[in-house]
């Protein structure tokens, strides 16, 4: 059990190590709706916005702030894009 215990230790201490030296990388809970970004490098707004718009592409969607947590977590909302019928 000791050395299941140092394993755990020893994974825990390298992920806390590999993102402390990470820009701001989208997580795994992020989805065609919304994207969720760790922010470890303090990216700005402006390069978060980009980041999640370029993600949401994907989905031929535009990104829209939701929130921010603190300062490593901000989400954006991936929604279609309004079209301009009139």
């Amino acid at each position: 059990m000791g050395m299941l215990m140092n394993q755990v230790v020893r994974y825990l201490f390298l992920s806390v190590f590999f993102f402390s030296g990470c820009a701001a990388v989208y997580t795994d809970g992020s989805d065609a709706n919304h994207v969720t970004f760790l922010n470890s490098d303090g990216d700005s707004m402006e390069s978060l916005t980009q980041k999640a718009n370029a993600y949401c592409a994907q989905y031929g969607k535009t990104a829209r702030f939701r929130e921010s947590d603190t300062q490593l977590v901000a989400v954006f909302d991936c929604n279609y894009p309004k079209s301009n019928l009139r």
